[in-house]
């Protein structure tokens, strides 16, 4: 046979000539389709550069050591050829919300249902079939190219590039020992049955790299759900014998916005000399509640209490034996919703993400899992309008939990919202902790509860526009937020400031709500300047709804003729023990202390 015609075998070290390079080419496309989520995430990420070219850096060590653990490079694709499906899920990830894949997404995708799904890919139909039969074309003429010039490791290389990645990452893992050591003893310490596994700093870091960073971010949402699962699971036998005292034809819905970060004195409702809310003060039957503060400035604590009996001692306690009011509504023959731009999946997410479970129907709509490019709360707004919308469903409890005015506040709401100036431009990146920028934060802040006010007043109009006669809304603030208040370095929540822990509490119902249980609302009314806490919350939505069960306690319900003033209010900020809300003392640091 004429040597001639026979395709030459390429080194991976040392290019061939007479056109067998083009093994080389395949092997370089098929590659590319593999680290180009990595190469774009240094341009693309909202993450600092450094963790980017981080990424990017390990994406090439360990897509060298896996080609060289195959005798072919060929073989060593073709066996990661799964993980090419992920390339233009993170691509889009990159490009719409400049984060890479992570639990948090893949958790949307576990809870998101056919009918959520549908209204979310409608739009990218197309471009979902342009990028993979673009993929598709690609990998075949990489594998087309290998094999028809076979590409061959020189024993040599091969043996180098085996046993330098092992000597990096040992590397690496030295490198790391003082932040991984650091990292467990405050692991350890905080003790959350919902954390997943801390992995060795250098895998950490590996987390983002391409491909094999999801084989990573697959197995940290598998062990979350599986432990969120689990914990739901084990309050599954629990019942609390609720059942609704009153019967009537008429349909119902009942809906409990839970708020963000919003602090009680910047809404004009409750005579801040901004109109961040103008449209809930034009709403005839709203109550707002004077003197509400949450049981923690923080969300992973004080969300629990408000969804059930928890009581403010029980509030730092992971474990809870009891369902939340989600299920107490099932018991009484309500459908029950959860609508959420929070995270699905997270250490501090899972703590309410398992009350989330109790309902029939979940939709989450944070893809990037953190805080930055979440979508406006006004993304819940049209789903709500179709679980409104269905008739045959007598009977409805919809929980909302919005990002509200989370960090960053100028990320929450959209450009028309943008009144209060100056604020902080969305594409630059402020730090927060530079007094500097006071002033556009509390400008942005201001605009947020403005956005916020907006939509909690769609919300209202949507259930008035469902012809549903029976219909309540609750709204309330897991937490307020510190804004550098009274010239101390306060911002952002956790601390025992009046500004972290005063809340705003608005009681909303339709016109028929209000004739068919006028003593109720005299009795809330009545009660609306009451000292509280967010452990009234429960005990409001179960009075409001008329469901009731053996072991209710009616001296928590502002509703009840039976509501006794709580004794105190002991209230739990980060990492400093109980306070009595009403009779401690002001410190310099702006800080409640006993």
């Amino acid at each position: 046979m004429d040597s001639g015609l026979v395709p030459e075998k390429p080194s991976l070290t040392r290019p061939s000539q007479n056109g067998s390079a083009l093994g080389l080419l395949g092997l370089a496309l098929f590659t590319s389709l593999l680290l180009i989520p990595a190469v774009a995430a240094p341009v693309l990420a909202h993450v600092p550069l450094a963790g980017s070219f981080s990424a990017l850096a390990l994406s090439i060590v360990l897509w060298v050591f896996w080609l060289a653990l195959w005798p072919k490079p060929r073989q060593a694709c073709l066996a990661a050829t799964p993980l090419l499906i992920v390339t233009p899920v993170t691509m889009y990830l990159l490009l719409a919300y400049h984060c890479l894949l992570n639990p948090a997404m893949l958790g949307v995708i576990l809870e998101t249902n056919i009918e959520e799904s549908k209204q979310y890919l409608r739009a990218l139909w197309l471009p979902i079939i342009l990028s993979y039969g673009s993929l598709i074309a690609i990998a075949y003429l990489a594998f087309h190219l290998m094999a028809q010039y076979e590409v061959q490791w020189q024993r040599r290389y091969r043996l180098l590039s085996l046993f330098a990645t092992p000597v990096i990452f040992a590397a690496l893992h030295l490198a790391y020992a003082p932040l991984a050591a650091a990292a467990a003893k405050l692991a350890a310490s905080d003790n959350n049955p919902y954390s997943t596994t801390l992995y060795p700093f250098e895998l950490e870091s590996a987390r983002f790299s391409s491909p094999f960073g999801v084989i990573l971010q697959v197995a940290d949402t598998v062990e979350s759900e599986r432990t969120i699962t689990a914990a739901a699971a084990a309050r599954e036998a629990f019942r609390f014998g609720a059942h609704q005292t009153f019967d009537t034809a008429d349909r119902q819905v009942y809906v409990l916005v839970i708020g963000e970060s919003a602090r009680k004195d910047r809404w004009s409702i409750y005579g801040y000399t901004r109109p961040t809310s103008p449209r809930l003060q034009r709403e005839a039957n709203l109550v707002s509640f004077g003197d509400v503060v949450t049981v923690a400035p923080e969300t992973r604590i004080s969300v629990p209490v408000i969804l059930t009996r928890k009581t403010s001692a029980q509030a730092t306690h992971w474990e809870f034996a009891e369902r939340s009011l989600v299920g107490a509504f099932r018991e009484a023959g309500f459908t029950t919703y959860w609508l959420s731009t929070q995270a699905p999946l997270g250490t501090w997410d899972a703590s309410f993400s398992i009350y989330a479970k109790e309902a029939e129907h979940i939709a989450y709509y944070n893809i990037t899992g953190g805080m930055k490019d979440t979508p406006p709360d006004g993304v819940m707004l049209e789903p709500l309008k179709r679980i409104l919308a269905k008739t045959a469903e007598g009977r409805q409890l919809i929980v909302i939990h919005t990002v509200g005015s989370h960090l960053e506040y100028w990320h929450r709401y959209p450009d028309e919202f943008d009144v209060f100036k100056p604020s902080l431009e969305k594409d630059y990146p402020q730090l927060l902790r530079d007094q500097a920028y006071k002033d556009k934060l509390n400008n942005a802040y201001d605009n947020s509860i403005l956005y916020t006010d907006y939509f909690l007043s769609e919300v209202i109009a949507a259930i008035k526009a469902s012809g549903r006669p029976l219909a309540a809304v609750v709204y309330v603030a897991d937490h307020g937020e510190d804004l550098y208040d009274g010239g101390c370095n306060n911002w952002g929540h956790g601390k025992s400031t009046t500004a972290a822990l005063r809340i705003p509490l608005f009681f909303w119902s339709s016109e028929v709500y209000q004739q068919r249980f006028a003593a109720k609302m005299e009795q809330l009314s009545q009660h609306r300047n009451e000292p509280l806490t967010t452990e009234s919350i429960f005990p409001l939505l179960m009075d409001t709804a008329e469901i009731h069960f053996p072991s209710e306690n009616l001296t928590k319900s502002v509703m009840s003729a039976s509501f006794v003033r709580p004794s105190s209010r002991i209230v739990h900020p980060v990492n400093f023990g109980d306070v009595d809300f009403d009779h401690a003392h002001l410190t310099s640091t702006c800080e409640l202390r006993n």
